[in-house]
């Protein structure tokens, strides 16, 4: 049986030996090397909240997310403030609110009820941050302005529900179906360690059909806004 929580564990406990070995090779290098490179490992923590919401709309509770991940960062010119970077990380989200969905036939969804009552759904998700960076920073200036944008594609691995309703509510959110492929953009700006964080989803949280094909449809995008920590 699929275990999530053995899995998030594992998940976690890979990505903090790749911060630590990361962390060692770079400050050995810094001291030796010119050619430094910044900010390869992030860790941040959102609000996560939701635009284009339906009438009835309510979002309950606290909504949070948490990511982390390592970055390679690619300078593009010899003052290394400017570049580019590629990374690979983990996001656990959780949304709290009082939609329930039927995904109905092909896993896509055909109706959608709003209720009084508290659903909240929690994701796994790898993700792939693609970003341009601008920077102050220099071999021995730790503390820099700093503006990253770019774009994030990410991919469910997991999702679980839970609410409080009666059965034929709780009956509808656990065949709920989430889009598996994710697009976002992102921004990350500040100095030294604080750093605003904002991602959009340009895609739907939830998979639905062509217009065509549903009158009633719900194309809620995902927004987060929160803090963003980098490491060398």
């Amino acid at each position: 049986m699929f275990d999530e929580n053995k899995m998030t564990k594992n998940i976690f406990v890979v990505l903090a030996c790749v911060f630590v070995q990361s962390l060692l090779a770079q400050k050995d290098s810094l001291s030796i090397n010119p050619r430094y490179l910044e900010d390869q490992i992030y860790i941040g923590i959102t609000y996560n909240i939701f635009s284009n919401t339906p009438d009835g709309f309510v979002q309950n509770s606290l909504s949070y997310g948490i990511s982390g991940g390592f970055i390679k960062d690619i300078p593009f010119n010899k003052k290394r403030n400017k570049g580019m970077a590629i990374g690979l990380g983990y996001v656990f989200d959780t949304y709290s609110q009082n939609i329930a969905v039927n995904s109905g036939t092909q896993s896509l969804l055909d109706d959608y009820i709003t209720t009084e009552n508290t659903y909240n759904i929690k994701t796994n998700s790898i993700e792939l941050p693609i970003e341009l960076r601008w920077r102050t920073s220099t071999l021995d200036k730790y503390k820099f302005w700093r503006v990253y944008t770019g774009i994030s594609i990410s991919y469910l691995l997991s999702a679980s529900v839970s609410g409080i309703g009666d059965n034929e509510l709780d009956g509808l959110i656990q065949d709920l179906s989430l889009e598996k492929l994710q697009y976002a953009y992102s921004l990350s700006a500040g100095y030294g360690t604080w750093n605003i964080y904002l991602r959009y989803a340009l895609s739907p949280f939830f998979k639905t059909k062509r217009e065509s094909e549903v009158t009633n449809s719900l194309k809620m995008n995902s927004f987060k806004i929160g803090i963003m920590f980098y490491l060398l």
